[in-house]
């Protein structure tokens, strides 16, 4: 395998210190937040937002869940509705490293390294093997091909 470029490293290590800033552990997290971004006022039940970025409804619960403990999504629900609102919430405290992390990941290529990183082993995912990240990664390839068709 051909050895790593010192830009290629330095692009890494970019990718590594945004995500160091964003709850994100798994690909899910990451398309989930993605999705957000791009509808930044979502009035969906958790059906139909895993309907839309393609993971069993507990892992965007849990992603959901995620977000709005770190304060980066807010949730409201409507008692004559079983749909709730999602405002992603950027403008606080976290919102400059997660406004440019999502910049990255709204690319192709962000993604592929944040993809990238997040299969890697480093302390962040002390608790999550090899095995556990490799499928998920290979599983995100194949969907970023229509998430990011259009885009």
């Amino acid at each position: 395998m051909a050895e790593m470029s010192s830009a290629r490293r330095r692009e890494l290590e970019q990718t590594k210190r945004l995500l160091a800033r964003v709850p994100i552990r798994a690909a899910s997290e990451l398309d989930v937040l993605v999705f957000l971004h791009r509808h930044p006022r979502a009035l969906l039940t958790i059906e139909q937002l895993a309907a839309f970025v393609g993971y069993e409804m507990k892992e965007v619960a849990k992603a959901i869940d995620a977000f709005i403990e770190a304060g980066l999504l807010e949730r409201t629900q409507n008692p004559n509705h079983a749909a709730r609102m999602y405002l992603l919430v950027i403008g606080g405290p976290r919102g400059g490293g997660v406004a440019e992390f999502l910049r990255l990941a709204s690319t192709l290529q962000g993604r592929r390294d944040i993809l990238q990183v997040l299969a890697s082993p480093h302390p962040r995912s002390e608790s999550q093997g090899a095995e556990s990240q490799a499928a998920p990664v290979d599983i995100a390839r194949e969907k970023a091909r229509r998430l990011y068709a259009t885009g």
